[in-house]
């Protein structure tokens, strides 16, 4: 608990120190368009949370039956990369690039019976229907 503590109190102190370090060497006007910028950014991605949902619905789509767990949980770190881009600071930013690289999971299968489909047969009952006689001859397997 301590350590969570220290933590949410170092944060703030390191984005301030990476902040002046990054004008001194940068300039300061650089580094306001910088944040300004960045935070933008991240606005405009949580008020367009619905194009995270539409990138996994269509990255679903494509792959089929084999769903990374990492693409499923695109939304929620879409939203928090935009939050991190909306926090002004460098290490928010970096944080936030990395949660949008596009990381591969461990496949999960969504079919419940993975060996159901292997062989391409499907069994049951059919009937043929003779359209002249209009009966039907019943065909079991």
């Amino acid at each position: 608990m301590r350590a969570i503590l220290l933590l949410l109190l170092l944060y703030p102190l390191l984005e301030i120190a990476t902040l002046v370090t990054l004008a001194h060497h940068l300039g300061g006007g650089l580094v306001f368009l910088l944040v300004v910028a960045s935070s933008l950014l991240g606005i405009w991605m949580l008020r367009n949370q619905k194009l995270g949902a539409l990138i996994t619905l269509t990255s679903v789509v494509r792959q089929g039956q084999q769903v990374s767990l990492y693409s499923l949980l695109w939304p929620l770190r879409y939203a928090l990369s935009g939050l991190l881009f909306a926090i002004p600071g460098i290490l928010s930013d970096v944080l936030a690039i990395l949660l949008l690289l596009p990381f591969k999971g461990p496949k999960l299968n969504t079919m419940a019976n993975p060996g159901a489909m292997a062989d391409d047969v499907i069994e049951g009952e059919f009937s043929r229907v003779d359209p002249k006689r209009g009966d039907s001859q019943r065909h079991l397997p």
